[in-house]
């Protein structure tokens, strides 16, 4: 395969990555406003419904995992690139900053994916609790 074509390769995958991010934020965004309808109704005393903002925080999570893990994948493949014997004129301040670079994004893979797990957990145990006092409130 063509140099240009890996190099083009791992833009569309850096998109991707972008794109997921995006739509992480966007979901990020919209479990704050669930967060705030939920307190908000609660000091009105009206008749609250399920608060759905953990579970949009978790998906959110998920997809800034997704992305960090593409976003890392691409660091390695480049920083491979780089050590090519055909890259012999790449200077050493290039490779060190790939070099960071990676470790960068493996940091974020690990970070972001303990923050989706977190995230997760809490999100089904308030899917637990809701479930059992939707279930006692039926059972009266």
């Amino acid at each position: 395969m063509l140099k240009e074509d890996i190099d083009l390769s791992l833009v569309y995958k850096e998109r991707v990555g972008d794109i997921l991010f995006l739509l992480g934020t966007i979901l990020a965004i919209i479990s704050t406003y669930q967060a705030e309808q939920s307190i908000v109704t609660k000091l009105l005393r009206i008749k609250s419904t399920q608060d759905n903002s953990a579970n949009t925080t978790a998906l959110a999570s998920w997809l800034f995992f997704t992305a960090s893990i593409i976003f890392a994948n691409v660091a390695i493949i480049r920083l491979v690139e780089l050590k090519q014997p055909t890259n012999s004129k790449v200077s050493p301040s290039i490779l060190r900053g790939s070099k960071f670079t990676v470790i960068g994004n493996i940091f974020k893979v690990v970070g972001f994916g303990l923050a989706a797990i977190g995230n997760q957990l809490k999100a089904n145990s308030l899917n637990d609790t809701f479930t059992k006092r939707a279930l006692r409130l039926h059972n009266r």
